[in-house]
């Protein structure tokens, strides 16, 4: 049976949708993360065979399943090596006889995102999820990014940033270095410890997990809402830092005076009052003519998209 694949690949979860060659969803499957630069190659890889083989086995006919078309969109899909490993990740021996070369389509989940969130020839997605990331298309097809270079390089304006943050803010106030912060004792009950010192010990231990830290930031948003400045202060610098990453992109794209659609993905908006409308007031403040567009689908909607366009036209 011919079927289409969209998958959205992140540093949290990986989430599969088979379609019929008309685009509508036959089955869905979400599995672990498969972001490598989060959990590594070959747990990329093993998570990925795990959420398409289990899509595949809800199906009515497992037998002689193909895939005409395929969308891939990986968060940590950024520059020319990631295209490599990514492509190794996809076309690895158990998945490989399952795909289309030639209508195999490896993209970031930024690229995906878009395409779920609007339908505007002029548009951008600005992502404030674990990680961080905007790109954006006009109506000429110029394509334009900024940020989302990881946690090393860039990843202002994330849940892990914003996480991150707090742990300092913490060991600030700890040390004396600076001011006195509720996330203190918000953030020792959340991770079960006794006392600030052994935050070295959860920080440190086992294998580096951005998500660990980024799960921090609902803790952040709950004490701002309780009045604390740090909080609200570690916030709206994530909100500026989003902000300008769009301004960034929409000059790329000559936006400035014109209609376009802004696609805001990311459990970091859930943070409303600090975070999400400290960037709309702002954003609307430089462009007049913006529409923001919370995405109601999911990305994984936008690979699907792709894939079926990309079967009819190529």
């Amino acid at each position: 049976m011919k079927y289409t694949l969209g998958v959205d690949g992140g540093g949290s979860k990986t989430e599969i949708i088979i379609a019929d060659l008309d685009g509508n969803r036959v089955s869905r499957v979400v599995s672990g993360a498969s972001n490598y630069k989060s959990v590594g190659e070959e747990k990329a890889i093993d998570n990925l065979n795990k959420g398409i083989f289990g899509a595949i086995g809800k199906l009515n006919n497992t037998g002689d399943v193909y895939f005409v078309s395929s969308c891939f969109g990986f968060a940590g899909n950024d520059a020319g090596e990631d295209s490599k490993v990514y492509e190794k990740i996809v076309f690895n021996n158990k998945l490989n006889g399952y795909l289309n070369p030639e209508k195999t389509f490896i993209l970031n989940d930024t690229r995906i995102g878009i395409e779920a969130g609007s339908d505007s020839k002029n548009k951008i997605i600005i992502i404030a999820g674990t990680g961080s990331n905007c790109f954006g298309i006009n109506e000429d097809g110029r394509e334009a990014r900024a940020s989302g270079w990881d946690y090393i390089l860039s990843d202002e304006g994330s849940g892990y940033g914003v996480g991150l943050e707090s742990l300092r803010a913490v060991m600030r106030a700890y040390d004396g270095r600076g001011r006195s912060t509720l996330l203190t004792g918000a953030i020792l009950e959340e991770l079960n410890l006794d006392k600030i010192p052994d935050l070295t010990g959860w920080a440190y231990s086992g294998p580096f997990s951005k998500n660990k830290i980024s799960r921090l930031s609902k803790m952040v948003c709950e004490t701002a809402g309780m009045g604390d400045k740090v909080s609200m202060d570690i916030l709206r610098e994530a909100a500026v830092e989003a902000a300008i990453s769009v301004i960034t992109v929409a000059k790329k794209l000559g936006l400035e005076k014109k209609s376009f659609d802004l696609v805001l993905v990311g459990g970091l908006f859930k943070c409303e009052k600090y975070f999400k409308n400290f960037l709309i007031n702002k954003l609307k403040k430089k462009f007049p003519k913006i529409n923001f567009m919370p995405l109601v689908a999911g990305p994984v909607e936008g690979a699907i998209k792709i894939a079926v366009e990309k079967m009819r036209t190529l």
